[in-house]
């Protein structure tokens, strides 16, 4: 294929504007050549699409051309090949300069290295897609597993919810049910409360045996309690208590505290038997002997707290006595009274008493003098004396304003005996399993009868 001069003068004189474009197709739109007379327009006829390989290849053909052509003025003939004339047939405007065919050749490299890289790209792009396409199916695939799994626990919950109910449904009729029992139970415990109230009430209406039945007659308190009006008796339940509540009081108590004092001091005065005791108060007997052990002790460790003084003229005189030795202090032990018991057992005999059918032996009822001026009371054979109070010393002795003002002197120790077996309680014979309550007994009426005779002597 041979260049026409003509042609050639012509394409010098005119500019060729040449664009590029890589995509689905390739386009290059170029304009035709004008010459001096008249300016021609002519289109460039589009390529069918082509790999950046062919083009590279063509493009390398004619960079071929452009040298032969600038080293012999002709256009070489074996690049004349009717695909070449295909290719390049009225659809390039290419220059007849082989400079400018170069520079053009080396631009369309460039165009092609470009959209070579930007098709690289492009597909790293698509390849990336595709794998980030797997990995969003795959957690699809999970997701509905996951999904699948919820839903079966969905259904299990669900299932689980009305058993639920239905337990619920039957422990509301439970419920319901039991509220009504409860509610007949009660009508029947405020009956029942009713009819006993009403026999209490019977009760006390015909003479029940109590302290409110006494408390306003101080001769049948007197008789009873040994104390001649009741406010002297309620200042004794105070002492005794010291501020505190009873051992069993309130509502499931049978008897008042008043009422239990009453009962202890009852049997202390008249000596009764706790089935006496028992049926006068209409309680058992075994509360009744309840009542009588925990309030004697009670009485007992609060009254040895009261501090009693004698003289020691009267100690002196007194017969017969014996010395003990406790903790350095040297103590004098009155012999008041004789306390009898049955003997049982091997202990028949025991005694003085000559032998009887019903053997019977004694302990001594002893008053405990100190060298301090005060004294305590006890009972027993043993030669170890009682728990003592802190006034059994051997110097003087420091007492408080309250301690003064309870303090009791005892002048004459016959006269002491006298009173304290006004409680005829000490008067009768115990068995031998008494022998600690007895003694206990013993100091109490000893105490008491400081209390309710003062001074007790020669006045």
């Amino acid at each position: 294929m041979e260049i026409d001069p003509g042609s050639h003068q012509e394409c010098q004189e005119s500019t060729c504007i040449f664009a590029a474009h890589y995509g689905p197709e390739m386009e290059v739109p170029a304009r035709s050549c004008q010459s001096g007379k008249r300016k021609e327009k002519r289109r460039c006829l589009q390529p069918a699409q082509e790999s950046p390989a062919e083009m590279a290849s063509r493009l390398g053909d004619l960079v071929l051309a452009a040298e032969w052509m600038k080293d012999t003025g002709k256009f070489p003939h074996h690049l004349q090949s009717p695909e070449l004339a295909l290719h390049d047939h009225d659809a390039y405007c290419l220059p007849e300069e082989a400079e400018a065919l170069k520079r053009l050749v080396k631009e369309l490299r460039a165009t092609v290295h470009r959209q070579s890289e930007l098709f690289f790209h492009l597909q790293g792009a698509v390849e990336a897609s595709h794998k980030e396409s797997w990995e969003l199916q795959e957690k699809a695939d999970e997701n509905w597993t996951l999904l699948s799994n919820l839903g079966e626990r969905a259904s299990q919950l669900e299932a689980e919810n009305r058993n639920l109910r239905c337990e619920l449904d039957q422990l509301e009729s439970a419920k319901r049910r039991l509220r009504v029992e409860r509610d007949a139970s009660a009508a029947t415990v405020l009956s029942l409360s009713r009819q006993l109230r009403g026999r209490h009430e019977a009760q006390a209406q015909h003479g029940a045996f109590s302290l409110e039945s006494v408390k306003s007659h101080s001769k049948w308190l007197r008789f009873y309690t040994g104390f001649d009006e009741y406010p002297r008796l309620a200042a004794f339940l105070d002492f005794l208590l010291d501020g505190k509540r009873g051992l069993e009081s309130g509502p499931h108590s049978a008897l008042s505290p008043e009422n239990q004092l009453f009962l202890v001091l009852v049997r202390l005065r008249l000596g009764l038997l706790l089935q006496d005791v028992a049926f006068r108060f209409h309680i058992s007997e075994s509360t009744a002997s309840r009542y009588w052990l925990s309030w004697t002790e009670i009485m007992e460790r609060r009254l040895r707290q009261i501090p009693v003084s004698c003289s020691q003229r009267y100690v002196d005189a007194f017969t017969p006595q014996r010395l003990l030795r406790h903790h350095d202090v040297s103590l004098v032990a009155l012999d008041c009274v004789e306390l009898f018991f049955e003997a049982q057992g091997r202990t028949r005999g025991k005694g003085d008493a000559p032998q009887a059918p019903r053997a019977r032996y004694s302990i001594h009822g002893y008053a405990l003098a100190a060298p301090s001026g005060f004294l305590t009371f006890g009972a027993g054979t043993s030669e170890e004396p009682p728990t003592l109070p802190p006034f059994l010393q051997a110097g003087p002795v420091q007492l408080t304003a309250q301690q003064e003002a309870a303090k009791r002197r005892v002048l004459s120790f016959r006269s002491l005996a006298d009173k304290a077996f006004s409680f005829r309680f000490l008067r009768v014979v115990h068995p031998q399993n008494m022998e600690g309550q007895v003694c206990r007994a013993w100091t109490i009426s000893c105490y008491l009868a400081c209390l309710l005779h003062e001074p007790m002597g020669l006045v």
